[in-house]
């Protein structure tokens, strides 16, 4: 059982096995880890699982009785093939025996696409978020353990990009590989080359993908309306939409479809703050001035995932779309009207982004309250067999300054 002031760790290392990582800096490295284990008192943890420090991380963790949560960037068959089965079957068995003992195995993106650099950072940016969620429900707080090469570059999805994106250095921890290869690696050469393999592996700089916060929208009330009722429901619509575009951070790309509104932003606050001003300005509007029977009331869901970016082949309109544009949709049909429904991939993001800048603020020595909260609903069927997903409800969290 956790108490108040836990630690949970999350671990981020270089993919190390075979020849690059003898059993001499296996065994530094486990001692090295054991050592950061023991001396933040930490008794959960999240990791990827790679071959290497991530798995002797998530050895380390489960030897003390703690709670390993595994989140993978792409489906296991394909992850094992990338990041573990390079390092040997010897690394491959360590992998399926901590994933059988984990008390969670999340995969970030069901997409067939292993090595992809922005699944990874977006993998990373799971962790991080899920972690600083799981810390804010038990009274912890995250730190990050870094096992990374100072030599090696800081490209998206690396232990490196994992560090430039942790904005508390007090809640860092590092170990230096290149800095233990001195002591216990006769061969840093084949090491440093094991790396430089897994980087190019990546395709550094030639994603097509790019992360994005997404939106989706639909009128529950839309088919109770009658025909000669539609003007004044658009007349309705124009007046919320002019006070939200005066209240809010405007979607980078949004389009209709009938009563469906879909819309996508490059932050997760940013589309929190669009949707929580388009409930709110929905809920205080007076129907009946624009002669409404009844208050139209939307179910809206956010999401949050990798995504491609294009111009629609037969509007010529900017779109977004793959797996998590649809996966946005059917989350949104299990939605209740008039609440905002959000999957644990925007709650990460969301968590991070305001961690990111409660930490600033604290630097600075401003006043910063985080302006959401996340209630969890429960792990929900989706349509159309998309399986299931754990459900947030997101909600304002009210300023006692605005209050008062």
């Amino acid at each position: 059982m956790a108490s108040a002031g836990t630690t949970i760790m999350l671990c981020a290392g270089h993919r190390l096995g075979g020849q690059a990582c003898p059993a001499e800096l296996v065994a530094a490295l486990r001692q090295e880890i054991r050592g950061e284990l023991d001396r933040h008192q930490a008794g959960i943890g999240y990791t990827s699982g790679t071959a290497g420090p991530e798995l002797l991380f998530a050895e380390e963790l489960l030897a003390r009785s703690g709670e390993l949560n595994l989140f993978l960037p792409c489906p296991v068959e394909d992850f094992v093939g990338q990041y573990v089965a390079p390092a040997g079957a010897e690394w491959e068995a360590r992998f399926e025996a901590v994933r059988g003992a984990a008390a969670r195995v999340e995969v970030s993106c069901d997409e067939r696409l292993p090595g992809d650099e922005t699944l990874l950072r977006f993998n990373n940016q799971m962790l991080q978020g899920m972690a600083r969620v799981h810390a804010g429900r038990i009274g912890g707080h995250a730190r990050l353990l870094a096992v990374w090469s100072p030599a090696a570059p800081a490209e998206p999805g690396s232990p490196a990009d994992f560090m430039d994106q942790w904005p508390e250095l007090e809640h860092l921890s590092l170990i230096d590989l290149d800095d233990l290869d001195e002591h216990f690696n006769p061969q840093p050469g084949i090491r440093n080359a094991d790396i430089a393999a897994d980087l190019n592996a990546l395709a550094m700089g030639t994603s097509t993908l790019v992360v994005r916060a997404i939106f989706f929208a639909d009128m529950a009330t839309y088919s109770s309306i009658r025909d000669d009722e539609i003007p004044f429901l658009w007349d309705f619509l124009a007046e919320v939409q002019q006070t939200v575009e005066q209240r809010a951070t405007a979607p980078i790309l949004i389009n209709t479809w009938g009563d469906a509104v879909h819309a996508a932003a490059e932050t997760a606050l940013d589309l929190a703050g669009y949707a929580a001003t388009l409930m709110e300005t929905i809920r205080v509007t007076e129907p009946n001035v624009f002669g409404l029977a009844n208050r139209p009331r939307f179910r809206v869901a956010l999401h949050a995932g990798p995504v491609y970016v294009g111009l629609h082949p037969l509007t010529g309109r900017s779109m977004i779309y793959g797996h998590h544009v649809n996966r946005a949709a059917r989350i949104e049909a299990v939605g209740s009207a008039g609440e905002v429904y959000a999957s644990q991939h925007f709650v990460a993001l969301l968590q991070a982004e305001m961690d990111a800048l409660q930490h600033e603020a604290r630097l600075l020595g401003e006043p910063y309250r985080p302006p959401y909260r996340s209630d969890y609903v429960g792990l929900l069927d989706l349509p159309k067999k998309f399986g299931r997903e754990a459900v947030y409800r997101i909600l304002p969290v009210a300023d006692p300054a605005a209050s008062a």
